[in-house]
């Protein structure tokens, strides 16, 4: 009765699509019941069932429902003030909502993969609404061809455990999982993990994320990085790490050097981009890669029976994914309200947006400030315990664990400094400075502005008092060390908010505002203009040649003029940077790909006798295998 009266709203929103408004309310109301059902799961922390082989209710979906519902409602309240909302997202957009839900609730293998791949097709069609701009359908076939890869490693694995426990209920898995053989897990850890790692775009597994994202428009952007990468983060945390329970040492390791890779090289990607919503989303990179580095403390203690590793872990992960849905959704939303206020993304066309539109300007800031984990924000809160986790690795008796735990701590270190000077960046081009083009500003409506400023109070708000969040986890956390606040906690966030505050009025009373006079700025005698603002690519020059090994940077300048090799009329100067995955192992892998597809057309254009002993024979194989 619950399930159908949730489901209720986005089956409607699904038949009224060509009617936007009834259609857009519709998925809040849907929304909105998604983010109450999952507070209430959340607040009962008993499992729950109802239709008890089909959908399942647990402390841990219950977390993961409560960021979809907040993230849709927010993008959905948006939405209703978004001008470049077609007809098709508005009828794929209750598909895809829907399909979020049905994984969270899956109560067995078939529900969770028929809502794992209308997941995937639903957001591919999403990705493709602007199938008419360059780039849109390439992006939105990587996509697609990333997705299937993942679909197929994850069922996979769940055929495997499945067939050995005779059960494709995940009730029966938490109870008999952990007790399958050492070399079993090993290849379900392989199969899942990789299938999940793709999905949530794990560095090297990450090309098809700052593709898709940017191609969708800004509230989808917003669900896609808010929500749907975080399903691959709740298929790892449930069926890798509490269903599996131990396994072999090495995953671990793994687990906490892709979280390194990732946010690393998350963020320095972010830092060469010029496209505002491309550098958002890979900075989702980023933060996938800290949320790893909390599971692979989880993991740790799982295999070392170290409960407090277990515990800092695991509440690390789940409210640094609650904290990146709110801030990452909040900053995709106030690039959308960018793009439709001064029509393009592009950083270097920007500047001065502070002035024509300030509420948008707030929020961005102060987005960038919570992802930049800086105080009184959240994401300084989740970012803390994950240094608490990886500064608790450097101790007495862990031998070459504490060298590796100091290293992940250096890591996650530069990575914060780095996001702190992307923003920087980002926020000072766009929305500081001098317009650098002459671009018309559409007026914003406000329900493209409150969503954007309620999140920001989220961010605010959760930096400043986050224990009851955290008390709220207990359920979830299998030691129950929760309760121990100060333990995992040992910071008083109010403390340093109400010092932040003491700071700042001191600084405005010893600078007197109010005295400050405008005069005209100096340039060294010559007329001030745009031109001599800092540019995306001069901000970040030093960044580009320190990390000359990894960015591989390259630049050309084309003489042009009919006597360009000894008098030019014009210099046009070129510069950017290598894609290394791309160019080291995917495009190796798509030409090898491609030839064995061409190889194998020689065996597809026999007579129909031939397919038919093709089939016969593969029948065969099949029988042989299975008797």
């Amino acid at each position: 009765m619950v399930i159908g009266v949730l489901l209720a709203p986005a089956v409607l929103a699904v038949f009224t699509y060509r009617k936007k408004r009834v259609a857009l309310a519709s998925l809040l109301v849907f929304s909105i019941g998604i983010l109450i059902y999952g507070a209430l799961g959340l607040w009962h922390g008993t499992a729950t069932t109802a239709w008890d082989d089909v959908v399942q209710l647990t402390a841990l979906r219950s977390w993961f429902l409560i960021i979809l519902g907040l993230v849709a409602a927010m993008s959905l309240w948006y939405s209703f003030g978004y001008h470049d909302l077609r007809q098709s997202v508005i009828f794929w957009l209750p598909l895809f909502l829907l399909s979020m839900t049905a994984v969270l609730l899956a109560a067995n293998l078939w529900v969770f993969m028929t809502g794992w791949e209308s997941m995937t097709i639903t957001s591919f069609f999403l990705v493709t609404t602007h199938h008419e701009r360059a780039d849109v359908l390439k992006s939105s076939y990587i996509y697609l061809v990333m997705s299937q890869g993942s679909a197929m490693l994850i069922l996979a694995g769940f055929m495997v455990i499945g067939a050995h426990l005779h059960s494709y209920q995940f009730s029966e898995w938490t109870h008999y999982a952990a007790g399958l053989t050492l070399s079993t897990k090993t290849l379900v850890f392989a199969l899942l993990g990789l299938g999940f790692g793709i999905k949530s775009g794990v560095v090297p597994f990450h090309v098809w994320l700052p593709r898709a994202h940017p191609a969708a428009p800004a509230p989808v952007s917003s669900l896609m990085s808010g929500v749907m990468i975080k399903l691959g983060i709740f298929g790892i945390i449930q069926f890798l790490l509490l269903d599996l329970g131990a396994s072999a040492h090495f995953w671990p390791l793994l687990i906490l050097a892709a979280g390194a890779m990732s946010s690393l090289l998350g963020v320095l990607y972010a830092l060469m981009e010029h496209d505002l919503k491309r550098l958002l989303a890979y900075h989702s990179i980023e933060n996938m890669g800290i949320i790893l580095l909390g599971l692979g403390v989880m993991s740790l203690g799982i295999d070392w029976h170290h409960p407090l590793w277990v515990a800092i872990g695991l509440i690390a992960a789940l409210f640094h994914s609650l904290n990146h849905a709110i801030f990452k959704s909040q900053l995709f939303l106030a690039a959308g309200a960018v793009e439709q206020h001064s029509g393009t993304l592009d950083i270097d066309h920007l500047g001065g947006l502070i002035r024509t539109t300030p509420a948008i300007a707030l929020g961005f800031i102060g987005g960038a400030m919570a992802i930049s984990a800086l105080p009184p924000f959240n994401g300084f809160v989740s970012e803390w315990l994950t240094f608490r986790g990886l500064i608790d690795l450097i101790g007495p008796g862990t031998g070459l664990l504490s060298l590796y735990g100091l290293g992940l701590v250096m890591v996650l270190g530069l990575t914060g400094a780095l996001a702190a000077l992307c923003f920087v960046k980002a926020s000072g081009i766009v929305f500081l400075g001098e317009a650098r083009h002459a671009v018309p500003h559409q007026p914003l409506p406000g329900t493209m502005v409150w969503p954007v400023l309620t999140l920001g109070a989220l961010t605010l708000v959760l930096g400043v008092i986050p224990q009851p969040l955290l008390h709220l986890l207990q359920p979830i956390e299998p030691t129950h060390l929760v309760s121990s606040g100060p333990m995992l906690l040992p910071i008083g966030t109010r403390v340093i908010a109400g010092l932040l505050v003491i700071i700042v009025v001191l600084l405005a009373r010893l600078s007197r505002i109010g005295d400050v006079r405008t005069v005209p700025r100096w340039s060294c005698g010559r007329q001030p203009n745009f031109a001599m603002q800092y540019t995306s690519a001069s901000f970040t020059k030093s960044i580009r040649t320190t990390f000359a090994l990894i960015y591989r940077p390259h630049r050309t300048v084309e003489r042009l003029g009919p006597a360009a090799p000894d008098f030019p009329e014009s210099l046009v100067y070129r510069a950017g940077t290598v894609p290394v995955w791309e160019r080291y192992f995917y495009r190796p892998l798509y030409r090898l790909i491609w030839r064995v597809s061409h190889l194998s057309t020689r065996i597809q254009n026999g007579p129909v006798r031939l397919y038919l002993a093709y089939l016969l024979g593969t029948v065969g194989i099949m029988l042989a295998i299975l008797h």
